[in-house]
């Protein structure tokens, strides 16, 4: 079978988003490898911010750049309403372009209010307010910069989104290191990754150079389809299509920002830092399966359209005994070096709670298979059912750290984030098998007669 490659028409003339086309593109082998270095190289300057952060500021400010993350980040995600997978699946082919970056940049300006509003609610004071809204700026440079990957990924061009996401982990490890350094503060410490995200989406995403079909190179940055376009028919179909997926990632991203609201009210700033910098670990394993995720995605969900349920549940087999491997080994070399892990790469304050995290990485594994079935949910459209899923899966969360971290502290938390992944697990499990029985085999069946 040849699969049908999705191509992104950027000339003016043809604005039209998504086009099927036959293309030379490069092998799942090849898509993997790209998006695992440029989301290693990336996780790993997340990873670095984390540490430079332990080692020159004390776990109190760790812990308020950590609350930032947990208020910022589901707030972020869910605005975001996970266009650059509504783009990328070619579900709706006459969306143009910049309908698409016009819902992103008016999502991102209300993440920001909702941000603001939060902190208010939460009654936070002024220093961890601004510490919070400049890791919104943040994460907001990093969302326009995702819509703009959009339409390369159409292209199967995983090489160029990886090679921004490099220089942008290159550039602002830097800036955090000699900002954080030089002023001892959180706060000109995050100032300087915005600075370096901004020289990144300025200087190479939205002027990165790529060929079109007709082997010519391109600016993209001078092509008219690549500018905001305010179509308000089009921006409420994307809405309505698109809605169900930002609750979807709201609620998924809950499950790592619950357990760190719930630490700060019974432990408190200190130990959410030290929270956060062991959780951090299951990022380790979490690059390795979301850029095999993303590199897999457009293969399930062209799997789905064409209604191969042989090809669709081989490769959703492999990502889950991937998932299940990451885990078992980060469990294994945990209780093997993990205190003399978190010694070095933060300090002996935070190799005393060396004992989680074989727990964190447990939790982790079960958790790694619940995002690739996560994937294969919506490549097969799947959306509304997430929601419902994910919302239990956010209140087991939420019933688990009231009864738990009171109790055990933050074991207890760990605890709780391994309850709710394997609810997301089962539940997940239960929605393939029913749905993909009823709505693709009979499809998958005739297509293997043809």
């Amino acid at each position: 079978m040849t699969p049908v490659r999705a191509s992104l028409t950027m000339s003016a003339e043809a604005p039209i988003v998504f086009a099927t086309q036959e293309d030379k593109s490069s092998s799942l082998c090849s898509d993997f490898s790209w998006t695992f270095v440029g989301s290693a190289i990336y996780a790993g300057g997340q990873f670095a911010t984390l540490m430079l952060l332990a080692k020159l500021l004390r776990p109190e400010l760790v812990g308020q750049y950590a609350l930032g993350l947990a208020v910022v980040y589901p707030v972020m995600m869910f605005t975001n309403l996970q266009l650059r997978a509504v783009l990328t699946s070619g579900t709706r082919q006459k969306i143009h372009f910049g309908n698409y970056l016009s819902l992103r940049l008016l999502t991102t300006l209300l993440a920001f209010v909702i941000i603001f509003a939060l902190t208010q609610v939460l009654r936070y004071g002024r220093e961890l307010t601004t510490v919070v809204l400049v890791v919104g700026l943040a994460y907001a440079i990093e969302t326009i910069s995702d819509v703009y990957y959009a339409r390369l990924q159409l292209h199967d061009r995983m090489a160029e989104i990886s090679k921004s996401m490099i220089a942008r982990a290159l550039l602002s490890v830097p800036a955090l290191a000699f900002a954080t350094y030089v002023s001892r503060s959180l706060l000109w410490g995050i100032a300087g990754v915005v600075l370096a995200r901004v020289a990144i989406l300025l200087g190479y995403d939205v002027c990165e150079r790529t060929h079109g079909l007709s082997g010519q190179s391109k600016w993209f940055s001078r092509n008219e389809a690549l500018s905001p376009r305010f179509d308000p028919k089009e921006l409420r179909a994307l809405v309505w299509l698109s809605f169900p997926l930002g609750i979807v990632v709201l609620s998924g991203c809950l499950n790592s920002s619950i357990p760190s609201f719930f630490i700060k009210h019974a432990l408190g700033e200190r130990d959410v830092g030290i929270f956060a910098a062991i959780g951090f670990m299951v990022s380790v394993g979490n690059m390795a399966v979301m850029a095999l995720g993303q590199s897999a995605y457009t293969r399930l969900a062209r799997s789905c359209a064409e209604r191969n349920l042989a090809a669709y549940g081989s490769l959703l087999g492999k990502l889950l005994v991937f998932g299940a491997a990451i885990g078992a080994s980060g469990m294994i070399i945990s209780k093997l070096a993990g205190r003399e892990i978190l010694t070095l790469v933060f300090l002996r304050e935070y190799a005393e709670r060396a004992d989680l995290l074989p727990w964190i990485m447990a939790a982790g594994g079960v958790l790694f298979m619940a995002q690739f079935l996560g994937f294969g949910m919506t490549a097969a459209n799947f959306y509304h059912s997430q929601v419902v899923l994910n919302i239990v899966a956010n209140l087991s969360l939420l019933a688990a750290c009231y009864w738990l971290v009171g109790r055990r502290g933050l074991l207890g938390a760990i605890l709780a984030m391994l309850i709710a992944a394997i609810v997301q697990l089962a539940g997940s499990v239960m929605i393939l098998v029913i749905g993909l029985r009823t709505q693709v085999h009979p499809c998958a069946e005739s297509f293997e007669t043809t």
